[in-house]
């Protein structure tokens, strides 16, 4: 015989699950820790640290079902009747399978086209990831309509369970619950459950309704919602968003609830209405947009009117993005705006709570073809430092055009090509400095030549470089300065096998020169000395930007010996070192008042990477000066094991002042932690502090208790807004934030996420684990 069978699916339902009657949860696949201890280790399930047990389903969820009308069915009782003409009846232990579903009753009755059929007692009825159990069901075997009464279900994609007094399908796919429950909970620790005296899913719209909906928790109603809908697919769906919630010292309580707009397909708003307490009312927002022709973009809008701690001022922020990409051609825009520099530090979401002096405001096109690519830009910025004097202000660029190109030849040979042409615009209207614009074009040819073998490498490079500026006012011809430039990089590569280590040790040595030209004339529109680094070392230029070139000639000696393990091939250790000596003065200096740099050697640079094991790392970075005082090094050790769960970093950066490079002194030690107390127990700390002064910059205690279907963290934040102003006691913040989260609905949340991802290292390593350990356990 074969036949359709249709079987019930339930998709996402975020809102049902209560006491009543006593479900057998074994039946439905709950196995607590001791049944799961009890099987052998090849068959146990997956299970989630902070949970006692958990569902498995008689079909596992990653099975794919056959299609209905295309399977064979069997079928079998312990006594069959089968009339061709009228009714047949099965009785006992009926059990009804196609590949990827199952059907058991004690009874069933099939009509005599063998297209309906009633089932009755214990009845259970699987599919991939799915159960659910009554005591009578009537079926549409061809897949039109079903009734079940009395029903308990599970779904291991959801890590959910519930029941409902009756599920009726209609013909379209619309399910109807009534009296419906729902939890994410253990069956025998539920902390909260969701109850509804109607539920409805809508496949075709992708739209579930609620109705008369209570929220449980601890078994006592809290939270009574007449009337909602969610989403029960991927479909966007317009409605309410996690909250945000918090409080600081300055600005009191803070409230933010989002709500999504689902406009069109193409694009959708989410406004956020937000209640500071010591400020005001304030709404954000975000319109997001993805046109057919003309690219994708997104744009947020701020206004808190009145604020009551800025002297009752408007504070506003906006900002637009918009990407736009066709074949060979790029465009791109960024604009922003902001009311003034306390914005970010005082209203901002990203608990960085950091303040920036400039908004960039740039709009861009770019064609790519084959070896080359011309970028035209036009860049501005709004200064938002009141401090900052017009002199210290960045160029804008009005515009910039710049072709690049990079052509491989045969025989190792290759050819790159800059050309670029700028014109930069300042207003000096405060008396800070002489007001300087006009145009600048470079052009730098560069022939480069690469022998590798195993054991070693040989790569000289020529460059001719041409400079030249128009600026406004000027009389006569152009500032030109035409210059070339040699370089030419080496490097061995010896190794030593050992018995349980590989290593090698890897000499470099880079040479580069360049002639002198007189450049003290010459404006600096966009120019600074680039960072020293070991990286530093085999570079040929000093600067970064385009208004000045080097004067080199100078050669880098480094030497890098790494440590393989044998096993698998791991690198251990890295150390390298280096420094540069140079073969004469400097003479081209960013400014005219700066002093000739006559030093000899570029003082020593050191790096340090050292992979103790899998659990344990570290790494360390130095500087020193031409007479051997220690410029800058910082070390850092980490501890990250395999399992992800915990985590523990400390580090130390120093820097000593150097008034020449416009180096301020640091010394500083930071420390972060993630540690498991228990199985459910979890506590968090970062620390940020200044020997330097003695200050703490930046503090952060949090506690966290994870169950299997919620969790409730506790965090207390104490920073500075401006580090480097550490006597300004009123720039000193403290932070109290809270986080409540029900898995499988919505919570509170702080979004203390985003700071702990950008501080911490391995952090988002445990957020991935944490992730992966909920998608095994379903």
């Amino acid at each position: 015989m074969r036949r359709t069978l249709i079987f019930l699916v339930l998709p996402l339902l975020p809102a049902l699950a209560g006491a009543g009657e006593a479900i057998n949860y074994a039946r439905l696949g709950w196995m607590d820790k001791k049944t799961i201890a009890a099987k052998p280790e090849n068959e146990r399930p997956a299970l989630a640290t902070s949970c006692h047990g958990t569902w498995v389903t008689p079909i596992p969820l990653g099975v794919r079902p056959a299609k209905p009308t295309e399977s064979p069915v069997a079928g079998e009782a312990v006594w069959v009747y089968f009339d061709p003409d009228g009714a047949s009846r099965l009785r006992g232990d009926v059990r009804i399978s196609q590949p990827g579903r199952l059907i058991q009753a004690d009874n069933a009755e099939l009509s005599t086209g063998r297209d309906n059929g009633r089932f009755t007692g214990n009845i259970l009825l699987a599919e991939p990831g799915l159960v659910l159990s009554g005591q009578q069901a009537d079926l549409d075997l061809t897949g039109k309509t079903a009734h079940l009464d009395s029903v308990e279900f599970v779904s291991t994609l959801l890590n959910a369970h519930g029941k409902a007094t009756t599920v009726d399908r209609k013909a379209n796919g619309e399910l109807n619950f009534d009296r419906v429950e729902y939890s994410t909970c253990e069956p025998d620790k539920r902390v909260w459950y969701f109850s509804a005296r109607k539920l409805r899913l809508d496949p075709t719209t992708g739209r579930g309704t609620v109705q008369q909906a209570k929220l449980h928790l601890m078994g006592a109603p809290l939270v009574n919602i007449p009337y909602f809908n969610f989403p029960i697919d991927d479909r966007r769906m317009t409605g309410m968003l996690v909250p945000r919630f918090g409080t600081t010292n300055d600005g009191g309580f803070d409230f933010a609830q989002p709500v999504y707009l689902n406009l069109a397909p193409n694009y959708d708003m989410t406004l956020t209405p937000r209640l500071l307490s010591r400020r005001g009312l304030m709404v954000e927002s975000e319109f997001r947009y993805l046109l057919e022709d003309a690219g994708q973009g997104e744009l947020h809008l701020a206004m808190l009117p009145g604020d009551k701690l800025y002297q009752d001022n408007d504070r506003r922020q906006a900002a637009w993005r918009h990407q736009y990409r066709n074949g060979n051609i790029r465009m791109g825009t960024v604009a922003n705006y902001v009311s003034d520099n306390a914005y970010f530090t005082d209203l901002g979401t990203d608990l960085s709570q950091s303040s920036t002096t400039h908004q960039e405001r740039t709009g861009e096109v770019e064609y790519t073809a084959g070896y080359w690519s011309l970028l035209g830009r036009v860049q501005g910025f709004q200064t938002i430092d009141p401090l900052l004097s017009d002199i210290s202000k960045p160029y804008a660029r009005l515009p910039q055009l710049l072709l690049r190109a990079g052509l491989p030849l045969q025989r190792g040979f290759s050819a790159r090509l800059l050309s670029e042409l700028t014109y930069f615009s300042r207003t000096v209207n405060d008396g800070s400095g002489v007001e300087v614009n006009g145009a600048r074009w470079r052009l730098e040819p560069r022939l480069d030549y690469r022998a590798q073998q195993p054991w070693g490498y040989l790569n000289p490079a020529v460059s001719v470089r041409q400079l030249a500026y128009e600026l406004d006012g000027a009389a006569g011809a152009p500032d030109v300065i035409n210059n070339a430039a040699f370089s030419l990089d080496s490097g061995l590569t010896l190794e030593r096998q050992g018995s349980r280590f590989l290593q090698t040790l890897e000499p470099r040595v880079f040479y580069a020169f360049s002639p002198y030209t007189d450049q003290s004339d010459l404006p600096n529109f966009d120019t600074a000395t680039s960072t020293f680094s070991f990286a530093q070392l085999f570079r040929p230029s000093r600067f970064s930007g385009g208004d000045r070139i080097d004067d080199t000639h100078q050669v880098s000696l480094g030497l890098t010996s790494r440590w393989l393990d044998n096993d698998d091939g791991h690198e251990r250790l890295r150390a390298s070192v280096g420094e540069i000596f140079y073969l004469r003065d400097r003479k081209v200096r960013l400014n005219a008042t700066d002093p000739v740099d006559t030093s000899r050697t570029s003082g020593m640079a050191g790096e340090l990477a050292l992979q103790l094991n899998r659990d344990w790392s570290g790494s360390a970075d130095s500087l020193w000066t031409p007479d051997l005082k220690a410029a800058q090094f910082g070390l850092q050790l980490h501890y990250l094991p395999e399992s992800a769960d915990r985590l523990f970093n400390v580090g130390y950066n120093y820097r000593r002042e150097i008034v020449a490079l416009n180096q301020k002194a640091l010394s500083q030690a930071t420390a972060s932690i993630i540690h498991p107390l228990n199985h459910q127990w979890q506590i968090m700390g970062l620390m940020q502090y200044d020997l330097e002064n003695d200050s703490p910059q930046d503090r952060l205690l949090g506690l966290r208790y994870d169950a299997c279907c919620w969790r409730l963290s506790f965090y207390q934040r104490q920073f500075l807004t401006d580090p480097d102003n550490i006597s300004a006691a009123n720039l000193k913040r403290t932070a109290f934030f809270i986080e409540i989260t029900l898995k499988g609905l919505a919570g509170v949340s702080s979004g203390i996420n985003d700071l702990l991802s950008s501080r911490v290292f391995g952090y988002g390593q445990i957020q991935d684990s944490q992730r992966s350990s909920i998608r095994d356990f379903r």
